[in-house]
């Protein structure tokens, strides 16, 4: 390594000025070009890659009656690679997002359930004869909410999560495990439960353990990470645009507050804007009521105040039993979003 550092530094000396000169500019000019695209890619959002094979397993399952929903047949309609991309996940990550591209229409595909499909369809098989049990659409319903009812908030959200299922009498098993692989996703219950209340995207319905909902795009000014972001902003009209951005958040932490919900994961790549201009979370995997987030927390051993973080939601260290106590320290007005972030 020393030898051919020696030999660079001899060849250099050699070299005329000018030469020198071109050589730094051609340097200069190739770190400004990755430097550029770098940016470029910064500012896009996330990057993407063909997922047609997610696409593909989801429309055979469908196919061969394995799977049910409401979209299933107009998802698979069309199954070209433009038509269907995904998002890049980070290491280790297993939810699957693609984004949907029709000629007016953006949304978004989701899923974070990973059963199998024979591990679900046994709850609904004989132990006799080990075949499917014969059930009609109303008992197929009657035995979802027997098992299900506590997930939902009232019977009109489990309604809505029957209709999403597409249930007839020729799909009840494979509406049944529809419905259980669903049901094993926070984020999709938490949409479900909170549609009407302006704290997440609009769900479109699902096919098998994928779920759709309307796309969202972030707002540039929540992404706090992008170049140019932060003190001093760069111009009057970035601060309007920052200034209304941060009164639509404390509007959501309101939304938030009025339905006891707290939100635990801020960054400004978890907000997304409404067609009416409202601000939601996109990764309802984070949201909890207090009662939940609570319950979650009280049975973790502490020292103090904070061994009881659950990301930004803070809670308090009994200093008796010297475990996490249901009771949290901050509100939505209080966690970074609103202190640090707005």
């Amino acid at each position: 390594m020393s030898i051919t550092i020696s030999y660079c530094r001899r060849y250099w000396k050699q070299l005329s000025t000018g030469t020198k000169l071109i050589a730094l500019c051609l340097i200069c000019i190739w770190v400004l070009s990755k430097a550029f695209i770098v940016m470029c890619k910064w500012s896009e959002g996330p990057s993407y890659q063909p997922c047609v094979e997610y696409i593909d397993h989801m429309c055979a399952e469908f196919s061969r009656h394995r799977i049910s929903g409401n979209l299933c047949t107009e998802l698979c309609h069309n199954t070209s690679a433009e038509r269907f991309h995904c998002e890049h996940n980070s290491p280790g990550e297993k939810k699957v997002i693609v984004y949907i591209k029709d000629e007016d229409t953006k949304l978004v595909l989701k899923s974070g359930a990973y059963t199998s499909w024979d591990s679900v369809a046994k709850n609904y098989t004989s132990i006799k004869t080990l075949r499917p049990l014969v059930l009609s659409k109303d008992s197929l319903v009657e035995k979802l909410y027997s098992k299900f009812r506590q997930y939902f908030l009232n019977n009109e959200t489990f309604g809505r999560f029957v209709s999403h299922l597409d249930v007839n009498s020729h799909n009840v098993l494979s509406a049944a495990v529809s419905g259980e692989l669903l049901l094993q996703q926070d984020e999709y219950i938490t949409s479900m439960n909170y549609q009407s209340k302006e704290v997440v995207p609009g769900l479109r319905g699902v096919c098998g353990n994928f779920y759709v909902s309307d796309y969202t795009p972030t707002d540039g000014a929540l992404l706090t990470n992008r170049p140019g972001a932060g003190w001093p902003w760069r111009s009057v009209g970035e601060w309007k645009n920052r200034r209304t951005v941060a009164i639509r958040l404390l509007e959501l932490a309101e939304r938030l507050d009025n339905n006891d919900l707290l939100l635990c994961d801020v960054k400004g790549d978890n907000f997304g804007v409404l067609e009416d201009g409202k601000i939601a979370v996109l990764d309802s995997d984070t949201l909890f009521t207090r009662t939940v987030l609570g319950d979650v927390l009280k049975e973790d051993t502490c020292s103090s105040d904070s061994d009881c973080s659950f990301w930004d939601c803070h809670g308090t260290c009994d200093q008796k039993s010297w475990k996490c106590s249901t009771s949290l320290a901050n509100t939505n007005f209080q966690v970074r979003l609103f202190c640090d972030f707005a």
